[in-house]
């Protein structure tokens, strides 16, 4: 902004002055009133200019100061002073006028300028508190609408588990029962197929559960994962006379998986007991569960007749497990040797 104020020196006679009068007081261009002999100036009027003339201007020379600016008077032929980003306060600005060295006149003229608001005590307090309300109020949109996101999700998780279930369980057991009612008429050609259509719908039946069993958000609990996995390893391995040792070796209290991991842990753990059932000739198994930091580590080992690491990495079976693993980003360890049974570890970072 420019600010202009000028000064009408009047003159009683042709080389002496009577008085210093201000004849306008101009803000940007623009008139502005003032009361007697103070200016009032807002906190934005950075830009001052003092502007006063004379009529015998060649005989005349000026003398100016502003109190606690000018440490001393200024003295110039030419009747204009200015000033920039003065602070807000009160100041005396002084005028003089005179010629041959005689003092013509004098005059003052008080100026205030006030303090803008971001000058004041409270302004940074309150842009602090200001601020920490704004970022408490995200915080707080932000836990609701995550909140809200859980609650649709747990929604359709539980409307998928309940189809699931009612629907294509229901479809399976049919087609197993109508294969039974089939096989019991079934010429002696057609019951290795039917046997097959059987044994294809129970496993599908079991991956089924296993499925609505990881979506239903009731099961998100680590610890109910491991009841089940503890749960299906007993049943299977006592069928067989098997030992089996299930050691959970720390405190999981606030460990969660995610759904795809819980998924795949248990469908590693549930084709690693079957596949010690059906090959190892194990007669111990040992699960042990531990943690490091953010990783879960998850161990099974048999003390069955073991592999050939060797030979079986073409096969399906050790690839099977790692797709798995992959699926929900889990480390997979197998180690095994033909006498010294096997040792399968999952790492699942949390």
């Amino acid at each position: 902004m420019r600010f202009t104020l000028s000064f009408l020196l009047v003159i009683s006679s042709q080389w002496c002055f009577a008085q210093l009068q201000i004849g306008k007081f101009l803000v940007n261009g623009k008139p502005r009133t003032f009361s007697r002999d103070t200016i009032q100036l807002k906190a934005g009027d950075n830009d001052l200019i003092l502007e006063f003339k004379s009529i015998k201007a060649d005989s005349v020379s000026y003398l100016y100061r502003l109190e606690g600016v000018d440490n001393e008077w200024i003295e110039s032929r030419y009747p204009v002073s200015r000033y920039v980003g003065l602070d807000a306060g009160n100041y005396i600005y002084h005028i003089k006028a005179q010629a041959g060295g005689r003092q013509l006149s004098q005059s003052e003229i008080y100026i205030k300028k006030e303090q803008g608001f971001w000058n004041q005590w409270w302004f940074i307090p309150s842009i602090v508190v200001y601020i920490l309300v704004l970022i408490g109020v995200s915080i707080y949109l932000f836990l609701l609408y995550d909140f809200r996101q859980k609650l649709r999700m747990q929604h359709v998780r539980n409307k998928i588990a309940a189809d699931l279930h009612d629907e294509v369980g229901s479809n399976l057991n049919s087609i197993a029962i109508f294969v039974e009612v089939l096989r019991k008429n079934a010429p002696p050609e057609m019951l290795p197929v039917l046997e097959k259509i059987i044994a294809n719908s129970k496993e599908s039946v079991s991956l089924m559960q296993d499925t609505v069993w990881t979506i239903n958000p009731k099961n998100d609990s680590i610890y109910k994962l491991f009841d089940r996995m503890e749960s299906f390893a007993s049943g299977v391995l006592s069928s067989r006379d098997i030992g089996f040792d299930f050691k959970v070796e720390t405190d999981l209290g606030q460990v969660n998986f995610t759904m795809d991991q819980r998924k795949s842990v248990y469908l590693i753990f549930k084709e690693a007991i079957n596949n010690i059932v059906k090959h190892a000739e194990a007669s111990m198994v040992w699960v042990h569960v531990s943690r490091s930091r953010d990783t879960v580590h998850i161990g099974i080992e048999d003390n069955g007749i073991g592999f050939d690491m060797a030979a079986e990495s073409n096969g399906n079976g050790l690839a099977n497990f790692r797709d798995r693993a992959n699926e929900a980003g889990i480390q997979l360890f197998i180690e095994s040797e033909k006498g010294k049974g096997t040792r399968l570890k999952t790492d699942i970072a949390l």
